[in-house]
């Protein structure tokens, strides 16, 4: 165990004496006592005050990471280093706030095969999206008293354009079939005999084509 003091390793022979450990000075200890051919069943490696990775440092000490679990004990940690470990093939990851008795607990586990990382709540919070942008007026009439749907309004804006339902099906990767059903829908709801009252009608309205997302710009210095 790379523990740091023997201050863990009294409370786990204390505990459980069933388990043997031996705790190492520096991480070479570690690595020559398993380049020896002397490999425990478990790695406790406690992150030292001043270590900033130590995910880092444990691949830095062992390489590609041993077939043997290998338990951290993290000052602090967050979603990202829990993702991390994971990733890396750590069996545990653990806070040094966390209680003696739990953290034997999770000792335990992992010599029998299993894994544990911790999870809080809000990590599980789904975001908030964002409040939708108001709709213009006319959009909001076409919508609430005709009741057009917003694929029907995306065929209304190109009607308003003088588009074919050809070039409206490419458009919006629609059959055109499909187009003109739309069409006809619209010009039912309108109370329209054709696209060019359509597009009067609307116009009267306000309606000028539905608003669209702007594109992504690269701001510069």
């Amino acid at each position: 165990m790379r523990l740091g003091s023997d201050t863990f390793k009294a409370f786990v022979q204390a505990r459980a004496p069933e388990l043997h450990v031996e705790s190492y000075e520096s991480d070479a200890e570690i690595a020559a006592h398993l380049q020896a051919g002397n490999p425990p069943d478990l790695i406790v490696w406690r992150q030292k005050a001043d270590e900033i990775d130590p995910i880092a440092d444990v691949r830095a000490t062992f390489g590609d990471l041993p077939k043997i679990p290998i338990a951290l004990i993290v000052q602090r940690y967050d979603a990202a280093l829990v993702s991390r470990a994971m990733a890396q093939g750590i069996a545990g990851l653990v806070a040094i706030t966390m209680s003696a008795d739990l953290v034997l607990c999770v000792l335990r586990l992992m010599l029998v095969g299993g894994t544990y990382f911790p999870c809080e709540a809000t990590w599980l919070t789904p975001a908030v999206p964002a409040p939708m942008a108001e709709l213009p007026a006319p959009v909001s009439a076409l919508r609430g008293a005709y009741g057009l749907t917003p694929r029907q309004l995306d065929v209304l804006s190109y009607i308003c354009q003088g588009m074919s339902n050809k070039i409206i099906a490419r458009a919006l990767g629609m059959r055109e079939t499909t187009v003109k059903a739309h069409v006809m829908q619209i010009m039912r709801r309108l109370n329209a005999d054709n696209r060019t009252q359509v597009a009067l009608r609307v116009s009267q309205m306000g309606f000028t084509g539905m608003p669209r997302e702007p594109k992504g710009e690269i701001a510069g210095s």
